[in-house]
């Protein structure tokens, strides 16, 4: 388990990974969270749901996982 848990939510149609904006279109956040069974409130994101949108949608998986891995370092 990383000592770091990243931090994700939804804010103006955006996706912060730990305070940081991940640079995707609105649409494509969207899209994925939709898939992973977002219930469409803004906030803080559950792991569960996190874990199942960065599984169901590769060009989310990738911004995020960069951003997060960005702000570890």
């Amino acid at each position: 388990m990383n000592k770091h848990e990243a931090h994700y939510e939804v804010r103006d149609g955006k996706l912060f990974v730990d305070g940081e904006a991940v640079p995707l279109r609105k649409g494509i956040v969207y899209v994925a969270l939709a898939r992973a069974g977002w219930n469409g409130h803004e906030g803080p994101l559950p792991l569960k749901l996190v874990a199942d949108m960065l599984r169901l949608d590769r060009r989310v998986s990738l911004m995020a996982l960069a951003r997060e891995t960005q702000s570890v370092a």
